[in-house]
């Protein structure tokens, strides 16, 4: 049962400046190409986001990069996409710039078959991208954790060893991101433990896709289980390398279904399903039911009550899911 009603004055924007004498947060976003997140540049021109994760690569399923260039005729399915003005532009506004690239399980296989026999060729183009365009280094979101097999993840480990070392060589750096779950035990081929000792400078666990344990009505990010998962990150990574990546972003479900579909802000807006709700104060989320449809927001009263729990608990890095039609802090 979701407890809702008026958040206290703590969840309020005015708490959540750095103790004195703490060092300031530094803040990591992610952006992608394309609908519906074509405005993410308002967002990092207006406030200050230390680094920007931008994807420019798709890992195709057939194993190989794809490139995403912005295509000023189609700026529906491309804006924030590959051009030197974007490249430009994001140097201008942020002190560290990470090009991601996104895969899934199909294309991450293919890929690392192809890796026993060509072990440089993703690799290498990686490496020269972002030295010829002087960017920070590579983003890793690989994901469909649930799909892994055992083989997946050495392959997996093997491979972001090979890029992070290639990486380090030229001063670059390396990020990847990993998944959460609600069970005591992980349902998924991943260790965190096992990245402590590998050539990454960033480790970014997700915390938040609750819902999708449990259906429509659930939130995105419970404050608890936010709490309980910051800690035991904080025990495994040295302040350096954990980043803590907080949500923000919506959904719409049936009620106790998992026909979820994500959606931003602005869009649940659009849809009738934010104003009228209620704050879940288990999340600070913004609930609303209409008849068996559930809409589940996050705006910047929730996203900065989950800075506040991330905060309190002495983590100082934290990256946000995502610009492009949400709230920021």
């Amino acid at each position: 049962m979701l407890a809702v009603g008026n958040l206290s004055e703590s969840y309020g924007h005015r708490g959540f400046y750095p103790t004195p004498g703490n060092p300031p947060t530094t803040f990591h976003a992610w952006m992608f190409y394309g609908a519906p997140a074509q405005n993410a540049a308002q967002t990092y021109k207006r406030y200050t986001i230390d680094v920007l994760r931008t994807q420019y690569f798709n890992l195709l399923d057939d194993g190989n990069l794809q490139l995403v260039y912005e295509d000023s005729s189609d700026l529906y399915n491309t804006q924030n996409a590959y051009s030197e003005r974007n490249i430009a532009e994001l140097k201008r506004f942020s002190k560290e710039q990470l090009v991601t690239i996104s895969g899934h399980i199909s294309g991450m296989r293919q890929a690392f078959s192809k890796l026993s026999t060509n072990s440089t060729h993703i690799i290498q183009t990686l490496v020269d991208f972002v030295n010829d365009h002087r960017l920070t280094g590579i983003d890793i979101d690989f994901e469909n954790y649930n799909q892994w097999t055992s083989k997946d993840y050495s392959d997996y480990k093997s491979f972001v060893t090979s890029l992070g070392k290639r990486l380090h060589e030229s001063n670059k750096k390396l990020a990847i991101c990993g998944p959460m779950w609600t069970s005591e035990e992980p349902p998924f081929q991943w260790k965190y433990e096992d990245f402590v000792n590998l050539p990454i400078d960033y480790v970014t666990p997700m915390i938040y896709d609750y819902q999708w344990d449990y259906g429509g009505g659930a939130p995105i990010c419970p404050l608890e289980w936010l709490r309980k998962w910051t800690l035991k990150m904080k025990r495994i990574f040295h302040s350096d390398q954990l980043v803590i990546g907080l949500p923000s972003y919506g959904y719409t479900a049936k009620r106790g279904k998992y026909n979820i579909r994500n959606l931003t802000l602005q869009q649940i807006k659009r849809l009738d399903g934010y104003h009228g709700g209620r704050r879940d104060n288990s999340s600070a989320e913004v609930f609303k039911f209409v008849g068996d449809t559930v809409y589940v927001s996050i705006d910047r009263k929730a996203i900065n009550a989950k800075r506040r729990v991330v905060e309190s608990l002495g983590v100082r890095q934290i990256s946000v899911w995502h610009l492009g039609g949400n709230d920021w802090f």
